[in-house]
């Protein structure tokens, strides 16, 4: 059962379960309406019952129905999907167990018939138009059995006069029935708008993984045509290497070198999909690791330092190595360039920080700050508040959050700068 769920009224947690469960959760609901409806007209009939006797096979018949919404139950628990017939069947028990009611309690006589308009209500919106019609035919049926045949009330043996009995019972029945009708529809409303909510974001995460699949396809072409210059710079190095082996040229060809490897690091980072988190293998390892390894890779070649603060140090995440790396770095690029525009070379402030069940990754710039109203678009592919940037850098590193269930926000801090929070949940528990 859902945990948030308690025995006797499942709770909806996920919008996006089975259709036929989640009718199967309101049938749940409003059966527990229909039988406090029940004990509420046995309660106002019982003085007037053609037999004190009665409430016995009546009792018998809510007790019925309360099984039966505790084998509901065990359904919701135990299967993955329900179909239409399991919602039909549950359905038509409820209607003839209605009729049972009413057959022993006046028939079309008592006002309490109107609850069967809750059952046509379900079924017009839980079943097919095939399935609903057979509901909307049981109810007829079992409604002229009643009227047919039914053992009568006696209103004379009650304290109050018919004239006050039976207004008062069609409004107690009026009133169950609208507010039952009113919460089914108001929460089948509520359902319908999660639903198209998460759909909408699903339909966005999926338009991202498209464009980022497109990148990825564009990174690696590009990455292969660069594997030839870089091998042939790598063979003029040996050759030079061979020729000149005075200090100051074996100095700068150390340096070339350096670069050249680095040059190799970045195209095979390409290679693995361009932050695609499916292009390379997931591994679980401390989130304070990853990024000081990131930030001591990228400070190598940088002109600005970086200060580190690193918390909670055994937090751990499971993203791709590779592309979790590509990404820090180009959100330190993205730092050190935007502090660049102001002529600024400040120390960077990288924070690595547990927040609740999320460990979260703090990267603090001294530059300009994001546009008025910006900060909502940044990490969407091609847009970048630069002159000569392309997006992909932020797309990048919030595609590898949003892969491990996290996320990536940009926000300007007091006093001038940017603060990029990207977040990542820890791995999930794995089974023993």
């Amino acid at each position: 059962m859902n945990d948030r769920s308690v025995w006797w009224w499942p709770l909806v947690t996920n919008a996006s379960e089975d259709e036929g469960a989640l009718w199967l959760r309101w049938l749940v609901r409003l059966r527990w309406v229909a039988i406090i409806a029940q004990i509420v007209m046995l309660m106002f009939s019982m003085s007037i019952l053609a037999s004190p006797w009665l409430v016995v096979p009546l009792l018998f018949v809510v007790m019925m129905l309360a099984l039966g919404n505790l084998r509901a139950l065990q359904i919701l628990e135990y299967r993955k999907t329900v179909d239409q017939g399991v919602l039909l069947a549950q359905l038509a028990i409820d209607v003839i167990a209605l009729t049972a009611f009413f057959v022993l309690a006046g028939g079309h006589e008592n006002p309490f018939t109107i609850l069967y308009v809750i059952h046509v209500a379900m079924a017009a919106v839980m079943l097919t138009g095939g399935r609903a019609a057979i509901v909307v035919a049981l109810v007829v049926v079992c409604f002229l059995v009643a009227h047919a045949v039914h053992l009568p009330l006696l209103w004379s043996n009650h304290s109050l006069p018919e004239g006050t009995l039976r207004p008062l019972g069609r409004v107690l029945a009026f009133t169950i029935s609208t507010t039952s009708v009113g919460a089914f529809v108001v929460g089948l409303a509520s359902t319908l708008r999660n639903r198209t909510a998460q759909l909408l974001a699903a339909r966005d995460r999926t338009a991202r993984t498209d464009r980022l699949r497109s990148v990825g396809t564009l990174a690696a072409g590009a990455a292969h045509e660069l594997n030839t210059p870089l091998s042939t710079i790598g063979l003029r190095i040996r050759r030079v290497r061979r020729r000149h082996d005075d200090a100051d040229t074996t100095k700068d060809l150390d340096v070339v070198q350096g670069q050249l490897e680095r040059c190799s690091g970045v195209v095979q980072q390409l290679l693995v999909g361009a932050g695609d988190p499916s292009a390379s293998g997931i591994e679980r390892n401390a989130l304070g690791r990853l990024v000081s390894d990131g930030v001591h890779m990228w400070a190598k070649g940088a002109s600005v330092e970086v200060n580190i603060d690193i918390q909670g140090e055994t937090f751990e995440v499971e993203v791709p190595r590779i592309a979790f790396t590509q990404a820090l770095i180009n959100l330190l690029q993205n730092a050190r360039e935007a502090q660049a525009d102001l002529e600024r070379s400040d120390p960077l402030d990288v924070v690595v920080v547990p927040e609740g069940d999320f460990g979260v990754v703090y990267v603090r710039d001294h530059g300009k700050g994001l546009p008025e109203g910006q900060g909502v678009r940044v990490g969407d592919p091609f847009f970048t508040t630069k002159p000569t940037g392309t997006g992909l850098g932020v797309f990048v590193a919030r595609a590898v959050a949003e892969g491990a269930g996290g996320g990536l926000s940009y926000a300007a801090r007091d006093g001038g700068g940017t603060e990029a929070r990207w977040w990542f949940p820890p791995p999930p528990r794995r089974s023993a």
